[in-house]
């Protein structure tokens, strides 16, 4: 995804989720006709420089600059209905489901509380009777906080003569941490291409290709049979994972047909208390040279997603069977770690001493971060400034976006902040400060 957990899948050099922490700060919510005129002016730049397919892009962006000449929205003057407006009208021509455009100036900023459980998208894994292993992972977090997670939990199914992995609720997330996961199913030794995303650079028709391979895991699943489990709401990310398994006749596919999104893409701020995400690249399996988007991973097996476990479960000789993994299996065998990941309370310490500078430390942020990141680098700089120095910093949790949660300790009050870091240790995000309940 997506706010949380859209996790949908991003250029290496803007993180994996485009959701970021912050809110603009509130504006009138009524609209002109000169701020209308901007919006979609500035939107239908931004589609024809960035969208993955240029012809697609411009159909979009001519659709809606003439809706906007014939006056089809001269009658809107709410700013979140004006994006949501304008959100069906791309995606009407456009058919693009991660295509979105919305209004910054009315949602509240993402809170530390607001974050999920879990553990960078791993929420629980399980030995079943008769040596089944189940996996619940909810997103997929960047691999910096989500191999570790994964590793952990796997090592605790090591040995399961069949492995469940439920993804009926994940909302998408880092392309790298999917082919990770594959990679367990991989035999070992043995280097194949799982996925590739191709993306559109910026202003022209030229495109570049980001592979994934499998690599070496501390166990292995190979040649153990492996089932997916989809539902409608499995998006993006959480699609990639059933759709690779499935081409590369790795598991078998249960549930209902995902939600048939396929193309990654950035925030793009347009002005006017207006941000798009406007795909800008799409993924591609080296098996199909295609991918689900507009179709959604079929499954081979297709049920109601609420039967899909109870069902795969009977394919594994269970009976009576189950119907929701807290009945399989009360206690899960995975627990996330109690200790921060390396670098993010160093990255803490460092954004806290530089605070009262009046420009941000850039050397934290990634070479090559796009605008998106940045921007929210500078507003994390922001919202730090007014504090003071902590007495402390403890570790709190980490979460199911792959942040770790930190207590800044004052004499008088606590404030809770969540950060994220990329694999090379580079700044990505910032959630909080939020006062401690």
């Amino acid at each position: 995804m997506l706010l949380p957990f859209l996790a949908l899948s991003v250029p290496p050099s803007a993180g994996a989720q485009t959701a970021t922490a912050t809110a603009t700060p509130a504006l009138a919510s009524n609209l002109d006709a000169a701020a209308r005129r901007e919006i979609v002016a500035h939107l239908s730049t931004e589609l024809r420089r960035k969208y993955i397919y240029p012809v697609v892009g411009e159909k979009g962006a001519a659709a809606i600059t003439g809706a906007a000449t014939s006056g089809a929205y001269d009658r809107i003057v709410d700013l979140p209905a004006f994006t949501t407006r304008l959100t069906d009208d791309l995606r009407g021509v456009m058919t693009d489901k991660h295509l979105m455009v919305f209004d910054t100036t009315s949602r509240p900023e993402l809170s530390v509380a607001l974050l999920p459980d879990g553990e960078a998208g791993i929420v629980r894994a399980d030995r079943l009777p008769g040596g089944i292993g189940y996996l619940q992972i909810d997103g997929f977090a960047n691999p910096w906080a989500f191999k570790p997670a994964l590793d952990r939990a796997m090592a605790g199914l090591k040995g399961s003569r069949a492995l469940i992995l439920d993804v009926r609720s994940n909302g998408g997330g880092d392309p790298a941490s999917v082919s990770y996961l594959v990679s367990y199913l991989v035999p070992a030794g043995k280097r194949i291409g799982i996925s590739s995303i191709i993306w559109r650079k910026a202003g022209t028709t030229n495109l570049t290709r980001k592979p994934f391979f499998s690599e070496p895991t501390p166990v292995s699943f190979a040649g153990v049979p492996a089932y997916v489990l989809t539902s409608g709401n499995t998006f993006s990310g959480g699609e990639e994972l059933a759709y690779d398994m499935q081409t590369l006749k790795l598991g078998t596919v249960v549930g209902e047909v995902t939600g048939g999104g396929a193309n990654p893409g950035e925030r793009v701020s347009i002005g006017r208390g207006v941000t798009a995400f406007i795909p800008a690249g799409r993924a591609e399996s080296p098996v199909t040279g295609s991918n689900w988007e507009g179709r959604g991973v079929q499954p081979d097996l297709k049920v109601p997603a609420a039967d899909a476990l109870a069902t795969t479960l009977r394919r594994l000789g269970q009976a009576p069977a189950a119907a929701t993994i807290e009945a399989a299996s009360p206690v899960s065998v995975f627990t996330p770690r109690t200790v921060p990941l390396k670098g993010g309370e160093a990255m803490l310490r460092r954004l806290l001493a530089g605070r009262a500078a009046p420009e941000p430390d850039y050397t934290l942020l990634p070479p090559d971060i796009l605008d998106a990141g940045r921007a929210a680098f500078v507003d994390a700089h922001r919202r730090l400034q007014p504090l003071g120095v902590p007495q402390a910093i403890r570790f709190r949790r980490p979460d199911g976006f792959g942040y770790d949660e930190f207590s800044l300790v004052y004499p008088d009050h606590t404030l809770l902040v969540a950060i994220g870091l990329d694999p090379a240790g580079k700044f990505k995000d910032l959630i909080g400060p939020d006062p401690s309940k």
